[in-house]
């Protein structure tokens, strides 16, 4: 807890390699941006240094640089609210562990920018290309593989769990395959804090909102949009016609509204090795799900707001067409002299409440 006369504030902790360098980078400090991606995307962190006396670029860059090479320098980083709620409490944000990926030097005048990421570039899960047969095994025992061959943790957040006889990874790298696999049973996948997280995004749809977006109160700015493009099929046909037997297995899943009357229904058509009509029509679920979820959108700016993160939900009302529930698919975190900001990216979820 801070002292409860202190006038309230925002300031970012930083650890470089277990080293607690917070007072370090006082006189240094800019600003620091954490992005929290909810799928396909790394989270990653910057930190922004003024640099006018040439201490990091003379005394620090080149050892970043190799130490960004080596792919083994970690950084972690806590956004904390002092007295933010008076009394002396304080509200903290961890954002997490990263790797170093690159260091910028710019000017006039001199800045240094540390980037940092949870899965970086020179990592081999990312960039190896390997080729594989995988038999016998379970979407989360090769998640769970790779994740360890890797020095990572595996969550994996969903009920269905697709088994092969047989998969092939062909010149892929771990990651692009597991993306490639996630993408075929309908999941999602992210990295984060030394983590490979595959979730079900119904799941995430279901949570409470963390908060309720009023037109017109609490947020700095804001971009609601709508798309038709790719993103409004009206059902979905997951079909597969087993090579042996001949026997054809076909599950047909629709959008909440659907209107068989209506003349522009188009359909997605996925082919994909299923098992019974069930399994079909829970794959042509998510599918559809995954095709659609971008049709509503929209962008806010709060002041800072810890609850904001990528895969909770939030709820619009009083935006007309808008309204609903929508997920938070990036929360972008940040601090510097003019305070603390949270940019959120939401989409509306699959039947909207």
């Amino acid at each position: 807890m801070s002292a409860e006369t202190l006038v309230r504030r925002t300031w970012a902790d930083v650890s470089f390699q277990g080293v607690d360098i917070t007072e370090s980078l006082r006189p240094y400090f800019l600003g620091l941006t954490y992005t929290d991606n909810e799928d396909g995307e790394a989270d990653d962190l910057q930190i922004r240094l003024q640099d006018r006396a040439r201490i990091w670029q003379e005394k620090w860059l080149e050892d970043m640089v190799n130490a960004a090479a080596s792919g083994k320098f970690k950084i972690k980083a806590d956004i904390l609210q002092e007295n933010w709620q008076g009394g002396g409490r304080d509200t903290r944000l961890p954002c997490g562990e990263f790797e170093l990926d690159s260091v910028e030097a710019s000017g006039p005048p001199s800045v240094v920018t540390v980037k940092s990421t949870s899965l970086p570039f020179s990592s081999s899960i990312r960039q190896t290309r390997k080729t594989k047969a995988w038999e016998k095994y379970t979407l989360s025992g090769i998640a769970r593989e790779i994740a360890a061959q890797n020095g990572l943790q595996c969550m994996y957040e969903s009920a269905v769990n697709p088994g092969y006889d047989r998969v092939e990874q062909s010149r892929q790298s771990d990651v692009k395959f597991l993306e490639r696999l996630c993408k075929d049973a309908g999941l999602s996948l992210k990295a984060t804090d030394k983590t490979l997280v595959l979730f079900d995004q119904s799941k995430f749809e279901k949570r409470a909102p963390v908060r309720t977006i009023r037109r017109g109160e609490g947020y700095l700015s804001c971009t609601l949009r709508t798309s038709t493009a790719g993103t409004q099929y009206a059902s979905c046909r997951v079909s597969y016609a087993d090579p042996l037997t001949g026997k054809k297995i076909e599950g047909v899943a629709r959008v909440d509204d659907y209107d068989e009357k209506a003349k522009n229904n188009q359909q997605l058509e996925v082919r994909a090795k299923v098992k019974s009509v069930g399994e079909a029509k829970a794959l042509a679920e998510k599918r559809l799900r995954l095709h659609n979820r971008f049709s509503k959108t929209a962008k806010f700016v709060f002041p800072g707001d810890p609850a904001l993160l990528a895969g909770n939900t939030v709820l619009l009302e009083d935006w007309g067409a808008f309204d609903g529930k929508y997920l938070i698919s990036q929360a972008v975190h940040k601090v510097d002299g003019g305070g603390y900001t949270t940019a959120i990216q939401v989409r509306r979820v699959i039947g909207g409440y």
